[in-house]
């Protein structure tokens, strides 16, 4: 087995696809927080740094035809695998680069509208943090957006014991890495079957939620040497330090109001706390998060009241495949079930079905009245949901979104992409 930096290199992690880390939902999620958004209708750029097998940039490459990617990896077997795909869907607005991330930013010289990284800044020493975080600030253009996901306190702090158990029997045990992985899992679950973890039951359902994941997708996140949840606050010193600020979350479940995203009893702490940072911190505590994927933008714009409701006002949204014909919806959240009513979310999901719409049409909507907050809430809602989404404007030529959707089919991946919205579609869980 091979570890760069302590992170592992000989084995290809599994794709999966975030729709928060798309172009059309930050850029809405940073107009909706009141700040000036990359324009994403024309030629942007964006780079995904530790892109892996880049399921991400191929669907953001292949609904944004005029916008130029760039994917970054230290893993040559995932560029090779994204490589393919391009190559096979004839996308030549994708450029896959073979460094890791200090290199990287020594060597780049174009600027981006977006930076995206999932995952990896749990996963690799500090130094990369560092170089990661250099990398993003130096190459964003001024109002350009950075997504950041990673493990976080308090939710991921029982992770560490379990996470330690599995890194430590990689290290003394034969076999390759999908071998090691189960190994240790299965160690893991021999110790609960042994009412070791009788008393830890966070412990209990995080062992239950690794056993149902691939063993490649448990390799290279449990067999890291510096795999470290975060205490936010100092990611987001860090990403201060380097000239970025904090403009809210691309999970849109974080942006809602405290009554909605914020257990009921300590909704009155967190609305008088007025230190930015120690109200972050208490939100955390508060939801138990176990991950973020914060949204930091250079040089930041705050839209003035006028513009902001004509930006806001001019955004569309159309309903995603699947979506429900009528309320009431009752939302997962990590704080629990929330549902919406019927008399609030039928009529938007009754509008939307005939065609897209823009916020200001759908703030006719009687249920809305005069509550723009309450709209937007709700189409928030749905976004996390997957039921809607913006919509690009103008028209969209989908003839490279096709070939890519028929490349997953063919390869046996489960994804619908939605190029009308710059988007894809991961098919529902079980409850």
């Amino acid at each position: 087995m091979t570890w760069t930096d302590g992170y592992i290199t000989d084995i290809a992690y599994p794709g999966f696809f975030y729709k928060e880390m798309q172009p059309l939902w930050l850029a809405t999620t940073a107009t909706v927080r009141g700040f000036s958004a990359p324009e994403v209708a024309g030629a942007f750029e964006a780079c995904e740094l530790g892109c892996g097998t880049a399921t991400n940039l191929l669907v953001a490459a292949a609904c944004h035809p005029h916008a130029r990617f760039t994917g970054v990896d230290f893993n040559e077997a995932h560029l090779a695998i994204a490589r393919k795909a391009a190559d096979a869907c004839g996308l030549r607005n994708v450029t896959f680069v073979h460094a890791d991330f200090a290199a990287f930013g020594r060597a780049n010289t174009r600027q981006f509208d977006f930076v995206t990284s999932h995952g990896v800044w749990s996963w690799v020493a500090p130094r990369q943090r560092a170089a990661l975080m250099d990398c993003a600030a130096r190459s964003l253009k001024p109002r350009g957006l950075l997504y950041l996901h990673y493990m976080c306190h308090p939710g991921s702090t029982t992770i560490l014991p379990l996470q330690h158990m599995m890194n430590l029997a990689a290290h003394h045990m034969p076999g390759d890495l999908r071998r090691k992985a189960q190994t240790g899992l299965k160690l893991l679950e021999q110790l609960a079957a042994l009412d070791a973890l009788a008393g830890h039951p966070a412990m209990r359902r995080h062992l239950a939620n690794m056993a149902r994941r691939d063993p490649a997708d448990l390799a290279h996140e449990f067999l890291s040497d510096h795999w470290e949840p975060q205490h936010s606050v100092d990611v987001h010193q860090q990403a201060s330090d380097a000239g970025l600020h904090l403009i809210g979350s691309a999970d849109a479940f974080d942006n809602l109001d405290v009554s909605l995203s914020i257990p009921g009893k300590l909704q009155p702490l967190i609305r008088k706390t007025t230190v930015p940072a120690l109200a972050e911190a208490l939100k955390d505590m508060a939801r138990g998060a176990h991950q973020r994927m914060d949204l930091f933008q250079k040089s930041p714009v705050p839209l003035a009241r006028e513009a902001l409701l004509t930006t806001v006002g001019g955004i569309a949204f159309r309903l995603l495949p699947g979506a429900p014909a009528r309320g009431p919806i009752t939302f997962r959240t990590p704080i629990g079930p929330i549902t919406g009513p019927a008399a609030v979310f039928t009529p938007l999901l009754e509008r939307l079905a005939r065609r897209a719409a823009t916020v200001a049409e759908l703030m006719r909507l009687p249920s809305f009245g005069d509550d723009p907050g309450g709209l937007l809430q709700s189409l928030q809602l749905l976004m996390m949901g997957q039921i809607a989404h913006p919509a690009l404007p103008g028209d969209v030529d989908g003839a490279a979104a096709a070939l890519l959707a028929r490349w997953y089919e063919r390869n046996g991946i489960a994804l619908t992409l939605v190029d009308a919205c710059g988007t894809a579609v991961v098919p529902a869980g079980p409850a």
